[in-house]
């Protein structure tokens, strides 16, 4: 019931080309030469509901030399899969995982038999006019926005590893570096993390963040909003031409560089002022993102992926069947015709 991933499906196709190679199937019911009946047929419909019936007009003759027998319908299912989850805890921060696969299910087997008798000449022709049936077993499944949670279905649905690489993928994002600096706050404010979370992070890092737990104070808490300078900075280029920001202290003196000043914030901010813009540039010191990281890694899967306005998980799954359908009319000697243009029924 899970995905297919995309190498085993190319081994089933190599598999089934080897097969193909070596027991050809309309090869082992003919003889170099001999003739076989020819034969074509139409779909009333490339959609079906499952647990109904495909209607069909085929079409064939052979020479005198032989008579016809019978006809089957045979066919092969293949499915089709989707899943989708889109991250809404953050403001900013639009990241979607999304993995499909298509593989059969059922190699082609025979699912109806006909008798010629069935058939009406029109003078030119043999025309068979029937229907095949289609398994009710076989109706496509759908879990889009729910608005309650089913980890049950979801572990179904999904493959086993997507929650945690969904998870530590937007971890990354928001710790990597300040790129998702807003992102992260929001998360800090909007996620109700326990006093004992913070604690249990404190002694793990040494750390000294507060353990308040009401969102609004935790919002004072996060900076203040002073222009007290509490260090300086001057700015470096690395190897590879980015900006290096070296923090020192008031005191420092360095006639080769030009300092800039740091202004109050909380403990695990700096704050300071763009050089070219002059607009206030905040981000999480470095040696903090270790703790941010465990932090926000206590917020489960379905957390992150909760959209608060419309009150639903955004997450979507799709399994669609199809039938690959294919018409044989055998003659008295056993040998069979077929149609080679390829059909499909999408099962609804």
């Amino acid at each position: 019931m899970k995905l297919y991933n995309k190498i085993g499906l190319f081994a089933l196709a190599l598999a089934g080309i080897s097969s193909c190679a070596v027991n050809d199937p309309i090869a082992d019911n003919m003889d170099l030469g001999q003739e076989v009946p020819t034969v074509s047929w139409e779909l009333a419909s490339t959609v079906c509901k499952a647990g109904e019936s495909v209607s069909f007009k085929a079409k064939y003759y052979t020479s005198n030399a032989h008579a016809i027998d019978h006809a089957e319908v045979w066919a092969a299912i293949t499915r089709e899969e989707s899943a989708i989850a889109t991250v809404k805890l953050t403001p900013t921060l639009a990241y979607t995982k999304s993995v499909n696969g298509t593989d059969t299910v059922r190699s082609s087997q025979m699912i109806s038999p006909y008798k010629h008798e069935l058939a009406v000449w029109n003078g030119h022709e043999y025309v068979l006019d029937a229907t095949f049936p289609v398994s009710q077993t076989l109706s496509p499944v759908s879990w889009k926005a729910p608005k309650e949670w089913s980890q049950k279905k979801f572990d179904t649905y999904y493959p086993a590893e997507f929650q945690s690489e969904f998870v530590a993928t937007v971890i990354d994002y928001l710790t990597k570096d300040s790129t998702y600096y807003k992102d992260l706050r929001s998360v800090y404010l909007k996620y109700p993390f326990t006093a004992e979370q913070f604690k249990t992070l404190n002694a793990k890092h040494q750390k000294d963040f507060p353990t308040e737990i009401d969102a609004a104070k935790k919002s004072d808490l996060w900076y203040t909003d002073s222009l007290t300078v509490v260090a300086k900075y001057y700015i470096t280029l690395n190897d590879k031409g980015n900006q290096i920001v070296n923090e020192v202290a008031l005191d420092y003196v360095n006639p080769d560089v030009k300092l800039y000043n740091i202004y109050k914030s909380s403990p695990w901010l700096i704050r300071r002022y763009s050089d070219d813009t002059g607009t206030q540039i905040t981000y999480v010191r470095p040696e903090w993102m270790a703790y941010m990281k465990d932090l926000i890694s206590y917020i489960p899967f379905p957390e992150w992926i909760y959209n608060s306005v419309d009150n639903v998980y955004t997450v979507e799954f799709k399994r669609d069947y199809f039938l690959i359908p294919t018409i044989k009319v055998f003659d008295n000697n056993g040998k069979f015709g077929t149609d080679t243009e390829p059909k499909s029924v999408k099962l609804n």
